[in-house]
This record gives C-alpha cells, sequence and structure tokens, in this order.
C-alpha cells in the first residue's frame, strides 16, 4: 500500500511548530512514505508570524501550502483549492494551531485524524490517536479524558529539530570570532512584534556586558520568521520603551543558498562545505553589526543551531528555541519583559482580545499579567523538570538587569558545566520524528 499514492494533510502555525515540529516529521514522513503527498494548512493563530508558509516552502518534501483563509474555505465551505485533489487513502495530522482545525479538515477529507501534543487531547472522539513527547503529556491526555488506547508516547520532536551544517572552527571563522574567547548568543524572537521590542535591550545589554567583560564576544541570531527590512528597521529606530540600542548592518558578509553557492571573501569556501555536507539544504547568511554604543558581533540567520553549538550561553525569551538549546546543552538566560505585556500572545480568546478596539489593549494587558502571575515556569527545561535548571527573568526589566544575570553566569565555568550537564539529561534522546512516521504508517496499513 505505501507504493500507491496517498495523502498526509498537516496543519502547523507558528514558528515554533513550524521550525521544530513540521520540519523534522515532514522529512521523516517523507522518508519512511515516499509515495506520499504532503500538503500544509497554515490554521488562523494569534502565535503566528505571517512568514510560516515561506518558511515552509523552503522544504522540497512538501506538496503544496494553503493558507488560514484557504483552510476555511475548504473545510468549512468545500471550495476547490487549487492543485488539490486529494485521493481515497490519507490522513491528518495536527502539528499546532487548533486542534479544531484538524478535525475539520478530517472530517472533509473523510480520512482519520492523529495529533502530537504535550497532552492536549480535547475532542478525544475526533481523533484515532495522540502522539506523545513523554509520560507527562501522557498523564495529563489521561486527566482530560482521552482513553489510553489512543495514546502514544513517541518522544519530543523538537530534539529532532537540531541539525548542524558546519564544522565549529569553519563556522567561527565565518562569523569573524577569536576561536579561544566565550560566546554569548543572542535570541530576541521570532515574531515581528517580540523582536521589535527585545533586540535593542538584548544590544543594550551586550553592550553593558562587553564593557565589563572584554574578553566575550556576542553573536546575533536572526530568526528565519524575520526580514531583512525588520532587522534594518529595528536597527535604525529601536523602541526606547525597553532603553535599548539600535545599530546598522556594516557588511553581509556572507551567504548560502540551497543550491550551494556562497558569497562572500572570507567564507565563501566553507560555506561551499557547509552546503555539501547538508546535501543541499543549507541556506543561511551572515551579516556584521555595528551598535550605537560602538559594539561589533555577526548576525547570523539559518545556521541557529550550529551557533547554539558553539556559544557557551544564551540569552533568549521563551519558546521552543529553549528546548533545541537544552537538547545541545547550551546554558540560557530565559527573558520574559513584562514592559509591554499586551505584546506576548496567548492562547484562546484572552490573544485575541486585543484586537478589541479602544478597550483591547487594556483587556489584553491585564489577561497577561493575570497568565504571568500563574506561571512558574517559562522555560521549556525547567517546565519539563518541574526545576529551575536555568534562571528566569521575569517583570519590568531593563538591560542592566540581564547584563548582572549574564555577568554571573559567564564569570562561572563550573555552573555552566553543571547546567549543561543537566539540560540534556532532562530533554533525553531523539528520534521522535522517525518513530511519528512509523506510527502513521502502520495506521494506513491497517
Amino acid at each position: 500500500m505505501m507504493d500507491k499514492k496517498i495523502d498526509i494533510i498537516i496543519t502547523a502555525n507558528s514558528p515554533g511548530e513550524v521550525a521544530t515540529w513540521l520540519i523534522p516529521a515532514v522529512r521523516a514522513i517523507a522518508e519512511r512514505m515516499p509515495a506520499a503527498e504532503i500538503t500544509v494548512f497554515t490554521p488562523p493563530c494569534t502565535f503566528a508570524s505571517g512568514r510560516e508558509g515561506a518558511v515552509a516552502a523552503a522544504l522540497p518534501q512538501i506538496k503544496r501550502i494553503f493558507s488560514a483563509g484557504q483552510l476555511l474555505s475548504f473545510a468549512v465551505f468545500g471550495r476547490q483549492l487549487p492543485d488539490f485533489q486529494p485521493g481515497e487513502q490519507g490522513l491528518v495530522l495536527f502539528l499546532g494551531g487548533d486542534l479544531v482545525y484538524a478535525i475539520l479538515l478530517a472530517r472533509r477529507l473523510g480520512y482519520p485524524a492523529y495529533a502530537y501534543t504535550n497532552g492536549r487531547a480535547q475532542w478525544a472522539g475526533s481523533f484515532s490517536g495522540f502522539l506523545l513527547p513523554d509520560e507527562q503529556a501522557r498523564m495529563k491526555a489521561l486527566r482530560s479524558g482521552a482513553p489510553p488506547d489512543k495514546l502514544l508516547v513517541v518522544g519530543d520532536l523538537m530534539l529532532d529539530a537540531v541539525e548542524s551544517h558546519w564544522e565549529a572552527d569553519e563556522f567561527s571563522q565565518a562569523l569573524g570570532l577569536d576561536g579561544e574567547q566565550p560566546v554569548i548568543a543572542l535570541f530576541p524572537g521570532s515574531r515581528a512584534p517580540e523582536f521589535r521590542h527585545m533586540l535593542p535591550m538584548f544590544l543594550r545589554s551586550a553592550e553593558i556586558i562587553s564593557r565589563d567583560l572584554q574578553t566575550v564576544q556576542f553573536v546575533l541570531s536572526v530568526s528565519p520568521f524575520v526580514t531583512e527590512d525588520l532587522l534594518k528597521d529595528v536597527l535604525a529606530d529601536p523602541n526606547p520603551l525597553m532603553e535599548g540600542s539600535g545599530g546598522e548592518i556594516i557588511e553581509q558578509s556572507f551567504t548560502a543558498d540551497n543550491s550551494g553557492s556562497g558569497g562572500g571573501s572570507s567564507a565563501a569556501q566553507a560555506g561551499s562545505r557547509v552546503s555539501r555536507r547538508a546535501g543541499g539544504s543549507s541556506r543561511g547568511r551572515i551579516w556584521q553589526l555595528k551598535t550605537q554604543g560602538g559594539l561589533s558581533l555577526p548576525a547570523v540567520q539559518g545556521w541557529q543551531h550550529d551557533l547554539m553549538r558553539l556559544a557557551a550561553l544564551a540569552v533568549t525569551i521563551p519558546g521552543s528555541n529553549t528546548a533545541e538549546m537544552a537538547a545541545v546543552g547550551l546554558p540560557m538566560v530565559v527573558v520574559t519583559p513584562l514592559n509591554k505585556p499586551e505584546l506576548i500572545p496567548l492562547e484562546g480568546i484572552p490573544g485575541l482580545i486585543g484586537g478589541i478596539p479602544l478597550v483591547g489593549r487594556y483587556l489584553k494587558r491585564k489577561a497577561v499579567l493575570a497568565a504571568a502571575k500563574r506561571v512558574k515556569f517559562a522555560a521549556l527545561p525547567n517546565m519539563k523538570a518541574q526545576e529551575q535548571i536555568v534562571p528566569e527573568l521575569m517583570g519590568i526589566l531593563r538591560p542592566e538587569d540581564l547584563a548582572i544575570a549574564v555577568g554571573n553566569l559567564i564569570r562561572n565555568p563550573d555552573k555552566l558545566r553543571a547546567m549543561s550537564s543537566r539540560l540534556k539529561q532532562v530533554m533525553g534522546a531523539d528520534g521522535a520524528a522517525r518513530r511519528i512516521a512509523e506510527a502513521l504508517a502502520a495506521a494506513l496499513e491497517a
């Protein structure tokens, strides 16, 4: 049956879901079921950046991608979509968004539906199975009323998302770094609103740290969901609310695309080797930046996992990248500023009220502050372990607050080593994508 054409319909829509769930799952499904046609729908989502479809389109295993509007048009009203004629055999796989959209698609297509979740198991009667990262998620699904025979623990997909394209010394050279000095990596987020506010704060913190610790180096990670135009705009006009720093791009030193072409004087040959090792899938850019305070640092897009392996410490906001960092054992400081809480996305109705005219921003602000009081941990490894492995900063924050926390850690290499070891221990082993592909293939064969 696996030689016949089958349709795998996937829902996913947010930077974390696309980067850490969709990408590894799609690759594993295509390898296990080469005849499958993979179609991705990006449902409505308050966490979306708007660039999920563009990022997913870079995956050659995906046959077609449809937007939120097209999903509703097809699933609710039955309107035909271009180049989409699903056959009799197939299934729907939920990899994010809201479970209801996967149900609507499954009913419209007459396919069974499966969901990969962190324990969410609403509408259990509409799903043929739930694929879960760990025993903690299985217990959560059981408490919500899901039948035990529909639950399968497959492992954490985020671990399979981590991939490297560079040798460490070549990557360090391409970034223009001193291989003898520790690297602090800055991860200011994937969505435009958070990136606008976090980047200036992170850059100002880096200026403060570099003034006190002249033996450290900084690298900025620019998410694949952030455009170069947005990067330039934020550097040129930093929001004063976060007391941050701006700057400018002084050079684009290196680019590599899927064809394996490289550019830039110092890194072209290394980039060619990178692309060959990645099987033609390496795509990224490196810029050189200079901040308003005179700090020079490289910025990299597309090779965030290589940066995670190279760095001694990261500064990041909460999200799926905290799990990826934990998987490679990268210590981190996780920052949740509440200086402008209405910009923080929330699930469900609370996440939508911000758009209400006149009162929306006030109501969203109150909702976020109320939710923050209930948060025990924001970093995924801390949540997984139910202990504070990595430090978290939450509240009204200034760049100096970040600088103090980072400085205290980077001065304590023994603590960094212990944190790295504990992070790897908590996250466990990879292989979830392969197990998901095997489970789906078995379901179709049955």
